[in-house]
């Protein structure tokens, strides 16, 4: 992305906080600016950072409002420094919210962009009154239409049909009845939203032939109206670099802490299902011992790390200690508890640790680690003559069962990527999924990671340089 930052066009939803998207509170988190409507719920608003930079962009009837082209070029400026700005709507951006005008000036400033929807009033205000908008036998139609005072200069319609692909030539038929002329562009949704979306236009005379032509399968949707002449320039999803890419992390629950948005900012569809859970150890005395006799505290994974506060109940006790990280990634988690590694290591795994371990680096070794390794890094110090211990503080055990539906959509579908951030995970998926043959390519963490893989039968296609989300990503992109 260069020093070009994004924007995130978002709809809030209808009002009701909890109605507002996973996806969009991720968003919310990590923006620098937002830029918010009138309408949007003020508890929503307390998902963002504390140090965000907050822009009222709001119009009331009659009163206050902030000029469309001022929000245009508040979007432009702040994204051009670098920044991720997210514009916060009421209901959904693109139902008469102007975010298709928010996203053609971003287009046209080349401003990357993402659309992430919203619930639309339209259908949660009645579904919240008791009123189905649609029912069998009632009404087979919905029809939403902005009020006469908004309609502005120019007038249109868009028509969009729900479990059309077998009737398609029906309803493109009904179409024409309605008044569309056989030139109007339309187009069809296949599998929306998912990794395996496709989309395919022409108009209302050539879709279903179209359609046909490239198998077009349920579900889909399919949408009529000028509006559709717009894809050309308003496409985002497929620019993104993994778009339509099926991501399954297994890693465990503590380390996987930012690697689900990290694909997904990138356009991956990421299936979480994790090998191991780890759970904390009750502390001992012994360790606070071992602990202050040691000059060097060792720390080789992010679980180490966010377990070690607890485990030793006053980091003030590790002032005389010198800190050492395996690679990047720890030594990132050791600077967000307040323990900023004196020396970082170029990682993956100990026994590069173990090698680059500079001379300057005296005095006794204490390796804060997990029950799932062995001591080898010990006996590897010990062979240089070091004086080295561990202590266990966590408990690395099997992940919760995997719902039977989502074991079967993995064998029947595959994924584009498994990614693997130890061994034990890559033996435990083996285990579960001793037949899998539709995943594409496999990536681990580190070479003893991809040697356990190996082992237990995986095809590894690339190992991360780097312990860490971005280390795995740079290995796959290198791969693919």
């Amino acid at each position: 992305m260069g020093k070009c930052g994004k924007v995130w066009l978002v709809g809030a939803g209808p009002g009701d906080p909890g109605l507002m998207t996973q996806r969009g509170i991720d968003v919310l988190k990590v923006a620098e600016v937002i830029l918010y409507d009138r309408l949007v719920h003020p508890a929503i608003l307390l998902n963002a950072s504390p140090d965000v930079l907050w822009i009222n962009a709001g119009k009331t009837p009659r009163g206050r409002r902030m000029e469309q082209h001022e929000i245009h070029r508040l979007l432009i400026s702040h994204a051009a420094k670098g920044k991720r700005v997210v514009r916060l709507k009421g209901g959904d951006p693109f139902i008469f919210g102007r975010g298709g005008e928010e996203a053609e000036v971003l287009a046209q400033a080349k401003i990357p962009f993402e659309v992430i929807p919203g619930v639309t009033a339209g259908i949660a205000g009645p579904a919240y009154a008791g009123i189905p908008v649609t029912q069998r036998g009632m009404s087979t139609e919905l029809l939403f239409r902005i009020g006469a005072r908004a309609e502005g200069s120019v007038r249109g319609r868009t028509l969009v049909g729900y479990m059309t692909v077998e009737g398609m030539g029906d309803f493109l038929e009904r179409a024409l009845d309605l008044g569309f002329p056989l030139s109007t562009p339309a187009g069809v949704i296949e599998r929306a939203t998912t990794s395996q979306q496709r989309v395919i236009t022409g108009t209302i005379g050539t879709l279903a032939n179209l359609a046909k032509r490239k198998r077009v399968s349920a579900p889909a949707i399919v949408v009529v109206g000028t509006v559709v002449s717009l894809r050309n320039r308003l496409r985002w999803w497929e620019k993104r670099v993994l778009a339509g890419k099926r991501i399954v992390l297994t890693a465990s629950e503590a380390l996987r802490k930012g690697w689900r948005e990290c694909f997904e900012d990138l356009g991956a569809e990421v299936w979480e299902i994790p090998m191991t859970h780890i759970q904390p150890l009750i502390p001992e005395k012994a360790w606070v011992q071992k602990i202050l006799k040691a000059d060097w505290l060792v720390f080789t994974s992010a679980s180490a790390v966010r377990f070690f506060p607890q485990a030793l109940g006053d980091l003030r006790k590790v002032a005389g200690c010198k800190i050492a990280a395996v690679g990047k990634g720890t030594a990132d988690v050791l600077v967000a508890i307040g323990l900023p590694a004196d020396w970082v290591g170029q990682g993956p795994g100990s026994e590069k640790l173990v090698q680059g371990w500079p001379q300057w680096a005296k005095g006794r070794i204490l390796h804060i680690t997990g029950d799932a390794g062995d001591d080898s890094m010990i006996q590897r110090f010990r062979k240089r003559g070091y004086q080295a211990d561990r202590i266990i503080i966590y408990r690395n055990q099997g992940g919760r069962s995997i719902p039977k539906p989502v074991q079967d959509a993995l064998q029947k579908e595959g994924a584009d990527w498994l990614v693997f951030a130890s061994g034990t995970a890559a033996s435990r998926f083996r285990r579960l999924f001793p037949r899998l043959k539709k995943i594409r390519q496999v990536v681990a963490i580190g070479p003893a990671t991809a040697r356990a893989a190996r082992n237990a039968g995986w095809r590894v296609s690339c190992v991360a340089k780097e312990p860490s989300a971005q280390g795995v990503l740079r290995a796959m992109m290198r791969a693919s």
